[in-house]
């Protein structure tokens, strides 16, 4: 009975603390620190499907001039009207859809531009994210030595950036 009291003892005090520690889950983490991570993504992914209507006015305004110009080309062909004529509004025709078809490479190239930018941000803060998840995890499983003091400060910092990084990126996308 001694002998096993004893390695009972001796059990106790040899094992760390530590190994009978309860890890802690990523969801519990994302849920209780992360809670609007999710939304906040969603909205910039909405803002980067409205980057065509914010920086597309010129294209709006080109494609009712070139609607413009192919109906007075149509109603000329369709009214018979002379050669030169036909001739000086097809080539305002022809103008306008090169106009257009310029402007809405030039806007293709300006909303991919946008897009590459803001989701490049979107990744850098996913790494981070993930990288301060494994700094609580570690926290709450007693595996650091930070006091609770410096543990919040930390992700309190950490979150604050995270909502920085993302409200910069919607002021990039929807003042673009």
């Amino acid at each position: 009975m001694k002998k096993t009291i004893f390695l009972l003892l001796m059990l106790v005090l040899l094992l760390p603390s530590q190994a009978f520690a309860a890890t802690v889950s990523t969801s519990y983490i994302e849920k209780n620190y992360f809670e609007n991570y999710s939304s906040r993504v969603k909205e910039v992914k909405a803002a980067q499907n409205n980057l065509s209507k914010v920086l597309g006015d010129e294209v709006a305004e080109l494609t009712n001039k070139s609607k413009v110009s192919t109906a007075k080309y149509t109603a000329a062909v369709k009214n018979k009207a002379s050669k030169a004529t036909l001739a000086t509004i097809k080539a305002t025709r022809d103008q306008d859809k090169k106009a257009l078809s310029k402007a809405k490479s030039e806007l293709a190239t300006e909303v991919k531009s946008f897009k590459a930018e803001s989701n490049a941000g979107l990744k850098e803060i996913a790494a981070y994210k993930a990288d301060s998840i494994k700094m609580i995890k570690t926290h709450l499983e007693g595996k650091d030595n930070l006091s609770d003091k410096q543990f919040k400060t930390a992700v309190l910092g950490r979150l604050t950036y995270i909502d920085t990084r993302f409200n910069e990126i919607l002021h990039l996308l929807r003042n673009a």
